[in-house]
């Protein structure tokens, strides 16, 4: 019964549009019990996670930008520091409770910082008070390290980011005639970029490179799928994509057959903008077998095969990139990753976590 198996608190709960954890909770089903809570209000939000989870035995940190904002927003240094000096106290607090503190770096530094000094401060005391730092690729561990300031060696675990295999709904037709019904030609080769679209995440410098081709590109189109929350962004992606009929942009939240279905039917993936230390997406297109683009910050993931990436450093290695996709191996560039993300299973995510845990 689950209640003889020890609980996992995982904190914040991200699982409503991200596979992530409920993923990795059902790899530790069979000796943990997790639940997944949002960080309470307050300064003190490990003391007041405890009393709601009495029984709690570990407390699975993922991302902590909510806690970093509560923190960095003040103006006064004085501020800053009594309010971090309470919240680690806070976290300290529960070590002493017997509870283990594991934390998940997904980003070496939030996409919105407030203050990166301020931010690598919070940083480093969390990884000083956690008691096993988990860290998605040797690659990763190096850069945290550098950029932290802080011997991570000494309690990380590098366990990689598992595939989506099964995760998502099977694609409803072919990939002959998904393409038929979202109106590309057989003959063209269809890029594409999906997930959410934010100012940080390079997709109007993606556009600029399509179109700064588009006389060359007779036999590619761009497709962008994803939700954009800033009105304003949204209509100036808007006005770009109006400059070329090559162009097909949904900025809406696709729903997970929609979204299956597009990464089906499109030739390659790109992924413009790479400053986190995973990509979910990336993992994803992987899974489905699309080669990618990728910009060479992307070789931190540590998990695409080098024969299944193009990789770019500015704007104009895009913009070539872009140009000759139709030079590219595609098929078998897509059999590269898919053979690699098959490797990425969530048994052995499960079997590695757990040594953290224990």
């Amino acid at each position: 019964m689950s209640s003889n198996k020890d609980l996992v608190v995982f904190a914040p709960n991200w699982s409503k549009n991200n596979p992530y954890q409920n993923l990795l909770a059902a790899s530790l089903a069979d000796d943990y019990q997790v639940t997944m809570q949002n960080y309470p209000e307050g300064l003190a939000p490990f003391t007041k996670l405890y009393h709601q989870n009495p029984k709690m035995k570990v407390l699975h940190l993922h991302w902590i930008a909510e806690l970093i904002h509560r923190l960095s927003w003040s103006k006064s240094s004085l501020v800053f520091f009594i309010k971090l000096a309470r919240m680690l106290f806070d976290l300290w607090c529960l070590k002493k409770r017997g509870v283990k503190i594991v934390w998940t770096i997904h980003n070496k530094l939030s996409h919105q910082s407030l203050n990166k000094n301020r931010e690598l401060l919070i940083r480093r005391q969390f990884c000083r008070l956690a008691d096993q730092v988990i860290i998605h690729s040797t690659e990763a561990m190096k850069l945290v390290t550098k950029l932290y300031e802080y011997p991570l060696q000494q309690k990380a675990k590098v366990i990689f980011h598992g595939n989506y295999d099964n995760c998502y709904p099977k694609p409803s037709a072919t990939k002959d005639s998904l393409r038929k019904s979202l109106n590309i030609k057989p003959d063209v080769i269809n890029i594409l970029y999906f997930g959410s679209i934010r100012p940080y995440k390079g997709v109007d410098n993606l556009i600029d490179c399509f179109n700064s081709i588009e006389s060359t590109l007779e036999n590619s189109s761009l497709t962008l799928a994803g939700g954009v929350s800033d009105a304003n962004y949204k209509n100036e992606l808007s006005e770009k994509v109006k400059l070329n009929s090559k162009i097909v942009a949904n900025f809406e939240f696709l729903p997970e057959q929609q979204l299956v279905d597009q990464i089906t039917a499109a030739d390659i993936v790109v992924i413009p903008f790479a400053d986190t230390l995973t990509s979910g997406s990336t993992i994803l297109a992987m899974t489905l077998g699309k080669p990618l683009i990728l910009p060479e910050k992307a070789k931190v993931f540590g998990c695409v095969p080098e024969l299944g990436v193009k990789y770019f450093t500015n704007t104009a290695e895009l913009t070539s990139v872009l140009q000759n996709v139709h030079k590219l191996p595609l098929e078998t560039m897509g059999t590269n990753n898919k053979a690699a993300a098959d490797k990425l299973t969530w048994e052995q995510v499960g079997v590695l976590s757990k040594q953290c845990y224990s």
